[in-house]
């Protein structure tokens, strides 16, 4: 079974880039592969001519931001921690870069007033703009959201897709979801995925 089929893509440096299908078309596959957390037998993923197979950790750590729909964050560490994290995986140890960086994450999502509790105490739609604060944190260049809605009433839902369209000005946002209203007013392109395969 070929769950990424015969695909070739080339994204921007900006915008919001939608994978779009039903489920089970190779959607997330896709995203994990561009993101270097699933391997492949065939053909290559590049950023910027650097092959995502060689020192994938590091240059994933450089690069990418990840949002799941779960949010997977940690439960036994404060939010704060929780966005400090991603700037401890790069190699970062100034004190007060990271403080000032982990500060400002999370007042772009609106969230500093929450940096010392823990996640379980804040509601989904909070939980999810920790995490997108935790993809932000070390200004990557592309951001890869799975699903970043899924499990999100639709008041919160409106209020993850602005934050992630104006991250989308200056970065690669890449959204997986079948959710064709958002696709249409959000997103400034969309590959349509069915088998693994692009259609459109």
């Amino acid at each position: 079974i070929h769950v990424i089929d015969d695909v070739s893509l080339e994204l921007p440096d900006s915008g919001m880039v939608a994978l779009f299908g039903k489920s089970g078309c190779g959607k997330t596959t896709l995203l994990n592969v561009l993101g270097g957390l699933d391997g492949f037998a065939g053909g290559a993923v590049e950023i910027d001519g650097a092959d995502i197979r060689v020192g994938t950790d590091d240059l994933r750590n450089r690069n990418i931001g990840y949002i799941f729909q779960n949010y997977n964050l940690n439960r036994e560490q404060t939010c704060y921690e929780n966005v400090e994290n991603a700037l401890r995986l790069c190699g970062m140890t100034d004190p007060d870069e990271i403080d000032g960086r982990v500060a400002a994450a999370l007042a772009n999502v609106g969230m500093d007033k929450f940096a010392k509790r823990l996640p379980d105490t804040l509601s989904g739609g909070q939980q999810q703009r920790i995490a997108i604060a935790r993809a932000i944190v070390k200004n990557p260049r592309i951001i890869l959201a799975d699903e970043p809605t899924g499990n999100l009433d639709e008041a919160n839902t409106l209020v993850v897709m602005e934050i992630l369209r104006a991250i989308a000005k200056e970065h690669l946002v890449v959204l997986v979801t079948h959710e064709a209203h958002l696709v249409d007013y959000y997103c400034d392109k969309v590959i349509e995925l069915g088998d693994g395969k692009v259609l459109s």
